[in-house]
């Protein structure tokens, strides 16, 4: 576990694990927390309980297979924060899917941009195969997350009309990419 200051939150940033799982309501606040503000993330309805706790399993499953990793910070007993990269399947193994949720209150202080290159770093050390691209989908109105993804080197390589219900509407999505 690391400890380190943002802004002034003291927030501990450490791997998902197994007794994580007596926690599953923190984990289900976190999430639900995007449902309520409408966030620009995939999920659009709160989970249940049993949902997030089969989901935890599922992650937890893929990190002892090293087919994922996952990091969450945590400030004042809530969570805060998770990023994640996880390969996919078959002849795209190669592939890493990145994924990272910031909630309101706790962005533009840092710690997104700690927390990607973190997780970055750790994907190419512990996933096997160790991933020759990294990949991330984005709403083409997230500009604060589109401007941290070049940062990071991630090209823009795809624009999909029409792909996300978000608020009454179709918007694009936008897919880039991140050769490692």
């Amino acid at each position: 576990m690391k400890t380190r200051i943002f802004g002034d939150k003291k927030i501990s940033i450490r791997k998902l694990s197994k007794g994580d799982l007596r926690n599953v309501k923190k984990f289900q606040d976190f999430i639900n927390s995007f449902v309520e503000e409408k966030a620009k993330i995939a999920i659009n309805r709160k989970l249940s309980l049993r949902e997030e706790r089969e989901w935890m399993k599922d992650v937890l499953k893929k990190l002892k297979s090293r087919k994922e990793i996952f990091l969450f910070a945590e400030c004042d007993n809530k969570i805060i924060g998770t990023t994640s990269v996880e390969l996919d399947r078959w002849r795209k193994s190669h592939i890493g899917n990145f994924g990272i949720t910031i909630r309101n209150g706790y962005r533009r202080m840092g710690l997104g941009k700690y927390l990607m290159g973190e997780i970055l770093k750790l994907a190419r050390k512990e996933l096997k195969p160790k991933p020759k691209i990294i990949r991330l989908s984005v709403y083409p109105n997230n500009k604060p997350a589109i401007k941290l993804y070049k940062k990071y080197g991630f090209k823009d390589v795809a624009k999909i009309r029409k792909q996300i219900q978000y608020k009454g509407k179709l918007l694009d999505e936008i897919i880039m990419l991140l050769e490692v």
